[in-house]
């Protein structure tokens, strides 16, 4: 697996596209610093500019030289990361504006996978995190259901093994109070344990 792993990090410096195997599901993964490679993600998910398209880190440290990390999202972050939460912050300046939200958002988290971390680590750059799937398809779950859903598309499928299954809990951390935009692996009782002001998904305010 190493020699895969460093295999897969070269590629991704070079500003090469790859289906990664994180701790919920298989990812799209190319470095923020790879324009190109941002646009054949953007492509492969038939996403415009704008919509957004999260970012994993290695660490919180990480995160916040690219998001402003709020008091709420430090104390999440000490809870939850490495795991399957992921924050909505405002994005620092110099993050490519095409991975960004309409309101200069960006979704950010550190795996629980150490395979995501060390690529991060290896590439020197965060990587982008959005499923390994077309529009509107399932995620894949396994390196063959990715390899299935994108792999004339990529240029590698890194096997890792399965996936958990649950994709990340999302708060939006932009809003006040913070509001949980997609339910996952982290349930809400949990997630108000550490932040009781968080709202459920669907909540109006």
């Amino acid at each position: 697996m190493t020699t895969a792993v460093a295999r897969c990090a070269r590629l991704l410096a070079d500003g090469g596209v790859a289906a990664i195997p994180t701790d919920t599901l298989y990812g799209l993964g190319a470095s923020v610093r790879a324009p190109e490679a941002v646009a054949r993600v953007l492509r492969i998910k038939t996403r415009d500019s704008g919509a957004g398209i999260p970012i994993l880190v290695e660490s919180a440290a990480q995160a916040g030289e690219f998001a402003d990390m709020s008091p709420h999202a430090r104390r999440l972050a000490r809870a939850f990361w490495p795991g399957a939460v992921t924050l909505v912050l405002p994005a620092r300046p110099g993050l490519d504006r095409r991975l960004l939200g309409p309101a200069g958002t960006v979704g950010v988290r550190v795996p629980a996978s150490g395979v995501v971390r060390e690529l991060v680590r290896r590439v020197g750059a965060p990587l982008t995190g959005t499923s390994a799937n077309l529009h509107n398809q399932p995620p894949p779950m396994t390196a063959q259901a990715a390899a299935d859903a994108v792999g004339t598309l990529v240029d590698l499928v890194l096997d890792g093994g399965p996936g958990a299954g649950a994709p990340s809990t999302v708060i939006d951390l932009v809003q006040d109070p913070p509001l949980i935009l997609r339910a996952g692996a982290v349930d809400v009782a949990t997630i108000r344990a550490i932040v009781p002001a968080v709202r459920p998904p669907g909540d109006p305010g």
